[in-house]
C-alpha cells in the first residue's frame, strides 16, 4: 500500500474542554492514548502529534511519540496541513486527539480508502443512538452511495434513522489538504463549527461505515464515561 502517515492536531485552548488533550482517564493522558490507538493499527508509515503546546509537546515526547510544534490554526485540518507541509507528507489521515477509544481497524481501512481514492476526503460514521439526536456534542453525517451529503449537530429524533453518527477522524491527500486550507472558513462552517463543511461540494468525502460506536470527548461530562469504557476494557487486556 502507499504510503500513509497519521497526524494527531492537539491544543490546550478548546473551548469547550480547555487542557482537553492533557486530561488523564485512568492515569494517561488523552493525546497518549490516542497515540497508542494510532500505533496498535500497524498501518502508518510515521505517526505525529502537531501542536502548538510545549506543554502537550513534552508530554508526547515523554511517552516515546513524535511531535510538531505548529502555530495557530482555525481547525484541526488547518494545524494537520500546516505539519504535514513541513514534514513534506503525501497522504495523511487526521485523527482528532479526543478520540482515546477508536477502534485500531477502523484506521486500517481509512488508510486503505485513502489510498485507493487519493483525490477525495476519507471520514468515518457509525450508527446514531436515536437518543443523541438532538445532542449538540454528537455531529450527526447524512450518507448517499458511500459519500457525505451533509453534517449537522442537531436533527429531530423522527428523522433520526437518516442519519449516522460521525466520527473525528479525516484522510487527504497533499492536493485536497491544501486546497482546503487555502479556503476561508465558509459561513456554515463557522455557524455549525464544523470544519469539514469548508469543502462539502467542492470535493467528494467518502464515509467509512463503523459498526463501532463513537465515544469521543467533547465535553468533560464525556470523560467519566470513557474511562468506564477503558476500566471496562482492561479486565479484558483491551487497553493499555
Amino acid at each position: 500500500m502507499t504510503a500513509v502517515h497519521c497526524i494527531v492536531p492537539a491544543r490546550m485552548g478548546s473551548s469547550r474542554f480547555p487542557g482537553k488533550p492533557l486530561f488523564k482517564l485512568c492515569g494517561k493522558e488523552m493525546i497518549v492514548r490516542t497515540l497508542e490507538r494510532a500505533r496498535l493499527a500497524e498501518c502508518f508509515d510515521r505517526i505525529v502529534c502537531a501542536t502548538d503546546s510545549e506543554q502537550i509537546a513534552e508530554v508526547v515526547s515523554r511517552a516515546g511519540f513524535e511531535f510538531l510544534l505548529t502555530g495557530p490554526a482555525n481547525t484541526g485540518s488547518d494545524r494537520v496541513a500546516e505539519a504535514a507541509r513541513a514534514l513534506d507528507l503525501d497522504l495523511v489521515v487526521n485523527l482528532q486527539g479526543d478520540e482515546p477509544l477508536v477502534e485500531p481497524d477502523v484506521l486500517v481501512d481509512v488508510a486503505h480508502e485513502l489510498a485507493a481514492h487519493p483525490d477525495c476526503w476519507v471520514s468515518v460514521a457509525c450508527p446514531l443512538n436515536p437518543m443523541e439526536a438532538e445532542l449538540q456534542t454528537v455531529v450527526k453525517v447524512r450518507v448517499e452511495d458511500g459519500i457525505a451529503v451533509d453534517f449537522t449537530r442537531h436533527v429531530e429524533p423522527s428523522d433520526a434513522p437518516r442519519w449516522f453518527q460521525h466520527q473525528g477522524i479525516y484522510a487527504y491527500s497533499r492536493v485536497a489538504r491544501d486546497e482546503f486550507s487555502s479556503l476561508p472558513q465558509s459561513a456554515v462552517e463557522k455557524e455549525r463549527s464544523l470544519e469539514q463543511m469548508r469543502i462539502m461540494g467542492i470535493r467528494p468525502i467518502r464515509m467509512v461505515m463503523s459498526r463501532y460506536p463513537s465515544v469521543s470527548v467533547d465535553v468533560p461530562s464525556d470523560a467519566a464515561a470513557v474511562e468506564a469504557l477503558i476500566n471496562k476494557q482492561s479486565l479484558e487486556n483491551k487497553w493499555g
